[in-house]
């Protein structure tokens, strides 16, 4: 190992996601269930900073691997999954090569992963025109070819995993990205935004002639208990 071993538990949830930067003969090894990412870079070979943005079933969880040195690329770099559930999960995952504390290049990938699963992802770094600092986006939309139906705000340059939509996300290709409420709401209803009218997930909103208002923002997560308009904050 040339980078310090990162640890993430994920809250509410019994999984762990583990990363730590290896050279190319090295690969999953003995762990249980591993995404061996296999990074390169176009037309940059040398990053200092190599960061990863997974969202996985339920979960997230990002970690980040900074060598105090250089990165040559192509790299490998498995990523480890502690899983107790047997089944299928989705795979979403966004790296981001920095150097000098700016960003090089990203690239995103979807795929399925099982618990006892050891396989391999490619990723090709290539340059992205910078996001808007705190901004949210629906997936798809720039650059980074990430899930339609997430929301992700740029943090530091790059989209970072914010929230998933019950329904959709929209509009597409601009910086205020929002999920959508399918059906109508109930006057004088409470409901996360996303559930039967549009707005952030993680805010609680009363509904109004069939929009929202009122809004309240939950920092621990807003909870949809139905389409009767008695969700609350977490």
């Amino acid at each position: 190992m040339t980078a310090a071993r990162a640890l993430l538990a994920v809250a509410g949830a019994a999984a762990v996601l583990a990363a730590c930067h290896l050279g190319p003969e090295d690969r999953c090894g003995a762990a249980t269930t591993c995404v061996n990412v296999e990074v390169n870079g176009y037309p940059f070979k040398e990053i200092d900073q190599l960061t990863f943005d997974v969202v996985y079933g339920t979960r997230h969880a990002n970690t980040t691997i900074d060598a105090g040195g250089a990165i040559s690329l192509p790299t490998s770099v498995p990523l480890t999954f502690a899983l107790t559930d047997p089944a299928l999960i989705d795979v979403e995952l966004i790296a981001a090569g920095k150097l000098g504390g700016r960003v090089l290049g990203a690239d995103a990938r979807s795929i399925q992963l099982q618990l006892g699963d050891q396989i391999s992802a490619t990723l090709l770094l290539f340059s992205i025109r910078a996001c808007t600092e705190g901004a949210v986006y629906c997936g798809g939309t720039g650059d980074i070819i990430a899930e339609s139906q997430t929301l992700y705000r740029c943090t530091g340059g790059l989209p970072v995993y914010y929230a998933r939509c019950a329904e959709a996300c929209s509009p597409h290709f601009t910086d205020h990205g929002e999920c959508v409420g399918l059906g109508l709401c109930s006057d004088g209803g409470h409901y996360c935004g996303g559930n039967k009218l549009d707005g952030d997930p993680s805010t609680l909103y009363v509904c109004k002639d069939f929009d929202a208002t009122a809004p309240v923002l939950c920092p621990s997560g807003c909870v949809i208990r139905g389409g009767d308009g008695s969700d609350a904050c977490r």
